[in-house]
Order: structure tokens, then sequence, then C-alpha cells
């Protein structure tokens, strides 16, 4: 076996600018199929994140007469609900002090809306619970309203005015400012995209009403949420509470979702990375063929003298095989590194395993393979007579 790869190595090295650029054509194939997978790897960790942090991996509670407290205080008595939060939404505007107005989604909320809706705080402090015990005129603002209106985020300590249909004007203390877009009902709202978030029970007060439009409910575990859906839906049919029809939205399964539209796209992605892989198969065939050709004295010589049709068989697989090999060590060593050198400047976190880099190495070594067969049968196939009478 040894004596074959040998003889195999010697043949590539007679033609070495050919067999470089072969095995160069083969690194591209690779190379585009592992940094395609590095890319799809990162891309969709990146989406599970950030859905994640946007509060998609939970469940959104509403019913057509509205949700009362008593509808919370029993979804938060439940083993399988981690956090539950009320939600009012009201669409108007915000006039501030210098006179400008922006329209805007007026949020209520309850104290650790963060750990629901993950919003990221840049400036200043969320609502806490004194503030939704003593309705107090205060709110956090998004980065993105601040921004629009004072050029600069930060604007804790500003007062602005929240303008609400059938409600009286309400002057309201900046406390602080969130990351723009940082939680999922700002990307449900996108047509409003700026956010004020005011105590839930101040906004009660201004709007007059006793019931939350939603209760937003982070499960225990993403696993157990469907047990969570069951559980809360169950609850709220035996309170006996005046809610109307009871609609429970599985976001977790909007995630999933997502998470197999990215899938897909990641290996229709990688598909068109193979197609290289593909072309540098042919141009294995391409080498391996002119090599039958240039070597059929060698080929007759050999058969001569006793070499049989395996050990030539053999010897041109192990060339395919070999040429293969060096590019899939190349290429895989260059995708890496360029895979690395670009999350290292986007700043993301290179993602990529052993276990994605051995099927595109197995891939490329199995196309040289395949396209080394027929060089490799035709040259075992030569009678020696006629290797013997070529020029």
């Amino acid at each position: 076996m040894r004596e074959i790869w040998h003889s195999a190595w010697l043949m590539l090295r007679r033609k070495r600018l050919r067999t470089a650029l072969t095995v160069g054509g083969i690194a591209i194939g690779a190379a585009m199929v592992t940094l395609i997978s590095g890319i799809g790897t990162v891309g969709e960790r990146a989406i599970r994140q950030e859905l994640q942090s946007m509060g998609i991996d939970g469940l959104s509670v509403s019913a057509s007469e509205g949700l009362t407290v008593a509808c919370l205080s029993s979804i938060r008595q439940l083993s399988e609900v981690e956090q539950a939060m009320p939600l009012l939404l009201r669409y108007g505007a915000v006039r501030f002090e210098h006179g400008s107005s922006e329209s805007a989604v007026c949020c209520g909320i309850d104290a650790g809306a963060d750990q629901v809706i993950s919003l990221k705080l840049q400036h200043g402090r969320l609502l806490t619970a004194g503030d939704i015990l003593g309705e107090n005129e205060v709110c956090v603002v998004d980065e993105a309203l601040a921004r629009a209106v004072y050029g600069r985020s930060g604007i804790v300590g500003k007062s602005l005015t929240v303008l609400l249909e059938n409600a009286a004007p309400q002057r309201l203390t900046v406390v602080g400012v969130t990351a723009a877009g940082s939680s999922l009902l700002q990307s449900v709202t996108s047509m409003i995209p700026y956010m004020v978030y005011i105590p839930y029970t101040t906004l009660q007060t201004l709007t007059g009403t006793e019931t939350f439009d939603q209760i937003a409910v982070r499960a225990v575990s993403a696993a157990g949420t469907d047990e969570a859906q069951q559980a809360i839906e169950q609850s709220l049919a035996r309170s006996g509470e005046p809610i109307g029809r009871l609609t429970t939205e599985n976001l977790a399964v909007q995630r999933e979702r997502l998470d197999s539209m990215v899938q897909i796209l990641s290996l229709a992605l990688t598909a068109i990375g193979g197609v290289s892989l593909l072309v540098s198969g042919f141009g294995i065939m391409t080498v391996m063929l002119s090599s039958v050709h240039e070597r059929m004295r060698e080929i007759g010589i050999k058969k001569a003298i006793g070499a049989t049709r395996g050990r030539i068989l053999a010897e041109f697989l192990a060339g395919a095989v070999l040429l293969s090999l060096l590019g899939a060590a190349a290429g895989l060593a260059i995708g890496c590194a360029v895979f690395w050198l670009g999350c290292t400047a986007l700043g993301a976190e290179p993602a990529i395993s052993v276990r994605q880099l051995l099927p595109v190495a197995g891939l490329t070594v199995l196309l040289g393979a395949v396209f080394g067969a027929y060089p490799a049968y035709k040259a075992a196939g030569l009678r020696p007579v006629e290797a013997l009478r070529a020029e």
C-alpha cells in the first residue's frame, strides 16, 4: 500500500504546476463550502439570540374583553410560569418641553419588564415596584425617540407630555432610556417606531381602564412552553373572570419556523458552494486522463513485468484521492482563516466545529475518488502491447 501512495505522489510531482492549479481549484471549492457553512452557523445563532432577547421564546395571552388583575395573579401562581407581566398598548403622541412632537406607542408595563420583554437599559433606570404602586408620573423612552428629538440618547430628567385619544394630557419625567428596537413590542409595532414605557397603573388611571390588553409570559423553560400554555388556558377557564374569548399565542413556535427558514437558506447556500466542488471534480478527471495518456508506455512496461490490473487501478485512484486530500486540506485552512478574520472584523464569535469540517473534507475526497475512477479504469484496462506502442 505504501508503494502505491508513493507512486501516486511521484506521478503528481512530475507536473507540479498542473498539480498545483488543480489543488488550487479544489481548495477554492472546499473553502467556499467551509465559509458558507460557518456563516450559516453564526447567522442561525445570532438570529436565535436576537429573537430570544426580544422575548420571542414565551407566550402572549389576550382576551376579547380584556384581562384582569385576578387573571394576572392566577397566571403568576402557576408552577410552569417564570414571569408574567401585564401590557397595555395605546397609540398616540408625545410632546417635549421645547414643543417638538412625535408619534409613539405608549406601553403600560410592570416592574421587572426587562425579564419578560428584555429591555436593554442605556441610561438611567427602569420602572420600579414603587413607580407601579404609587402610579408615579415617570416613563422610560427608547433611544430612537431621544435621538430624534434631542440628537442624543442621554435625556434622563427631561419632561414630556403624553397625548392620547379620549384622555387628558399627562406630563411625565423621563427616568430611563432603552436601546432602540430592544424588545419584541417595538418589532411588532414597526410602523410607529418610538416607544414610551409607563407604569401600567399610571396608564390605567390616565385612560380610565381596569383591564390589560395582554399578559406577556415567560415559561420556566423553553421546552415547557406548551405545558405553560395549557396550564394558563385551564387556569383562566376555571377562574370565572368575564374575559370573553381567550387567545394564547406561543411565540416559541414562530421562532422554530424562523429557525427552519434560516436552516433551509443555509443549506441552499452550502449547495451553491458545493457546485464549485463539483467543477473541481471535472478538473481532477481531466488531470488524471492527461496523466494516463502521458504514462501509457510506463503502464505498458509495468504490465509487461507483472503489474496487475488492480495495482494500476489502485495507483491512479490513489493519485486522484491524493489530489483531493491536498485540495481539501488547503481549502479547509483557507476557509477557516477567512471565516475567523471576518468574524473578528465584525465582532462576532467564530463558531465552526470539527463536525462541520469533516463532511466537507469527506465530500471533497469522495468527489476525487468518483471523478478519478474513470481515468483509473481506463489506465487499468490498457493492453501492454498497445501501451508500449504509444509514443
